[in-house]
């Protein structure tokens, strides 16, 4: 069964009322929230900027069944791997099992302005790489000596280690990164939404680098994350979605450009037409689940929207009431979607 999870925009919605609406999604039945873990937002008109860790912790706290995590965390630059390995173990300790990590290569958006150069994207990619290796390394060992080109440390050793073994997942948008999802992780994440790419390139990478590990990708999370607005008046879905414009050239995920002033200026080239027909733009469950059909036949185990409705809560009254259960048994085996349909 396909699952349908819910990102916790920081970039668009203050951590108060994010809190709020993570405790609606775990009341609701939604399993799982991915928290943006951004310093600067998308754009700059009436954007939010919350930190992401403090509150994971709150909403942890006061939510039941739902698994949360970061999608996605850059271990890289502003965060050591060290640290970032302290606070998700010391998450995952309070609260067992309901803890995950998305990693990415980051974006200057988020490194610059906290203080950092910008390093090649090759560069990114293999500090990502070697914060994998040091996370989970201080996950399950002690007194952990670690000698990589970016990243040294010697007898380090967290005292508080989590209780059980917390996925990572890698995001990304290139077969490099797909790969390295396969090889060495839990699962990938994208918000490429090109269809094409995504059967053509990404996936089958990313079975590659499972195979290679000598593990089954079907075994592994894909999931793919779609900015997604719902209003019975599609006009007001549209007006509502339209701060994601800048987050829509896909240049600024690589490029140094830190400026969220000028990317929202330059987001402005992205029509509604556009948006209408790249996000997940509808006014009825009907319209919702024609769109996400393609997703779904591609094999993404995770479908993850990006709530930007104008009434958060009542779209996801539509995901949990009408989208989710349309999908109940699309990713069941086809042998055994046979047999419930003879019974």
């Amino acid at each position: 069964m396909v699952r349908f999870g819910i990102q916790a925009a920081h970039e668009q919605i203050n951590p108060a009322d994010l809190l709020n609406d993570v405790i609606a999604m775990d009341r609701l039945g939604i399993e799982r929230c991915w928290s943006s873990d951004h310093y600067m937002p998308w754009w700059h008109t009436g954007a939010a900027g919350g930190a992401a860790w403090p509150w994971l912790g709150a909403a942890l706290a006061r939510t039941q069944k739902i698994t949360i995590g970061t999608g996605v965390t850059a271990p890289i630059l502003r965060y050591h791997p060290a640290v970032v390995a302290q606070v998700f173990a010391t998450l995952d300790y309070m609260f067992p099992g309901r803890v995950f990590l998305g990693i990415g290569r980051g974006e200057s958006l988020n490194e610059v302005p906290a203080g950092n150069s910008w390093p090649s994207n090759q560069e990114r990619f293999e500090r990502m790489r070697e914060a994998i290796q040091l996370i989970k390394r201080l996950w399950a060992e002690d007194w952990v000596t670690f000698e990589g080109k970016y990243y040294q440390v010697k007898d380090s050793n967290l005292y508080t280690k989590p209780k059980q073994q917390i996925p990572i997942y890698v995001a990304g948008l290139g077969v490099q990164s797909a790969r390295l999802a396969g090889q060495e992780t839990d699962g990938f994440v994208t918000n490429e939404l090109d269809p094409e790419i995504i059967e053509g390139r990404l996936l089958p990478a990313f079975r590659e680098g499972a195979k290679e590990s000598g593990r089954d990708p079907d075994s592994l999370t894909r999931a793919v994350f779609i900015p997604a607005s719902y209003d019975e008046d599609k006009q007001k879905a549209l007006e509502s979605i339209g701060c994601w414009k800048g987050a829509m050239i896909k240049a600024f995920f690589e490029v140094h450009f830190p400026n969220p002033r000028k990317i929202e200026e330059n987001g402005q080239v992205v029509g509604n037409d556009v948006l209408d027909k790249v996000a997940l733009v509808v006014s009825g469950a009907d319209e919702a689940i024609k769109k996400l059909e393609k997703f779904v036949r591609l094999g993404f185990t995770d479908v993850v929207l990006i709530n930007s409705s104008p009434n958060r809560e009542s779209f996801l009254r539509l995901v949990t009431e009408e989208i989710a259960p349309a999908f109940k048994d699309r990713n069941r085996p086809r042998a055994a979607q046979a047999a419930s349909a003879a019974m």
